[in-house]
């Protein structure tokens, strides 16, 4: 009984802590804001008479953060959060550490059967493991959400290139360039490209909206976009063979990956069938022979065999994936 409610103690604890973290990112976020907006209203209502003086932007992609924002990444990184990119996430993202604190309750529970006799186990698997499950859990989630999504904004942007390539080469200015992407390319390009064709129409220098069109994305051929286009504003001479040839090696790369899930593909469907042959091959015996295939939920040793054949091909399963996405990459 003491267990038990140790283990809800812990529980409610890692909820709490949650709720903490978002509430202090949520609370950062709001103060920041309003600063913000000070700090415009207070440029807005310059004196005439002032001098206004501008400032050459160095040509860098490092951003300048105070350290209330570098407090504020860090402790979303903690579980892998990009607060710059958390409004494309399919769900909102403070639903993911209570979806893991979900599947970790799940997969204890599964454990309990085949280590609920080995008390001295199971209590280091209960007490010290789940807190790191859960961890590995959240950054998994976030993740695969990032990687997604830049799998698909690679894959789109050698058109994205072609078409800036088209619009310069027939006269229209770049600024229109960008605006017919947004209009033209799939999401989530035409997301990125929208925010950028906004911050260019409102007047923000063309080469600042793309330091911060490359930090939010976090890609190497976007930060090559920024700084090839940054300097040709700058220096003059002529951009689309550079960016020819960027989408040229972009295609390559694309066509390599396809290449290898190709090549993996056998192993992907080896996967999938060991993956569904279990549940077909018990939902037959349940049909033929159900006293023979209910002795796996009805008494203690068939849960155990159970709950450790589960958990053994959930492992098998994430290690096959685990080494194709090591090819892969």
């Amino acid at each position: 009984m003491l267990l038990h409610e140790l283990f809800l103690l812990l529980i409610v604890v890692l909820l709490l802590a949650a709720a903490a973290v978002g509430v202090t990112i949520w609370v950062v976020a709001e103060h920041d804001r309003e600063e913000k907006l000070k700090l415009r209203i207070k440029h807005a209502i310059i004196p005439e008479n002032q001098p206004i003086t501008t400032l050459d932007e160095e040509l860098t992609l490092v951003r300048s953060t105070s350290r209330l924002d570098q407090l504020k990444e860090r402790a979303a990184g903690l579980i892998g959060v990009d607060l710059q990119q958390a409004e494309t996430y399919p769900i909102k993202w403070w639903l993911v550490p209570p979806l893991a604190l979900l599947i970790t309750l799940l997969v204890m529970w599964l454990a309990s059967h085949p280590l609920g006799r080995h008390v001295k186990i199971w209590l280091i698997v209960k007490y010290f493991l789940s807190p790191v499950l859960w961890y590995v859990v959240d950054r998994f989630i976030f993740n695969w959400f990032k990687n997604r999504r830049n799998a698909r904004l690679i894959e789109q942007f050698p058109d994205a290139l072609n078409t800036i390539v088209r619009c310069v080469r027939v006269g229209i200015p770049m600024g229109e360039a960008l605006r017919t992407v947004a209009k033209d390319a799939q999401e989530p390009t035409k997301h990125e490209f929208t925010i950028l064709a906004d911050k260019v129409t409102i007047g923000i220098p063309l080469d600042i909206a793309l330091r911060e069109l490359a930090e939010r994305v976090k890609l190497t051929e976007y930060q090559f976009f920024a700084t090839a286009i940054t300097l040709q504003a700058r220096s003059g001479g002529g951009i689309t063979q550079t960016l020819e040839t960027l989408a040229e090696v972009i295609r390559k790369r694309v066509a390599l990956k396809s290449r290898g899930y190709a090549l993996t593909a056998e192993a992907r469907m080896s996967s999938m069938v060991l993956t569904a042959l279990p549940f077909f091959a018990g939902g037959g015996l349940f049909w033929l022979q159900p006293a023979y295939i209910k002795v796996l939920f009805v008494t203690s040793g068939g849960q155990a065999v159970l709950g450790a054949a589960i958990l053994l091909m959930a492992a098998g399963i994430g290690v096959i994936q685990f080494m194709i996405s090591n090819v892969l990459k």
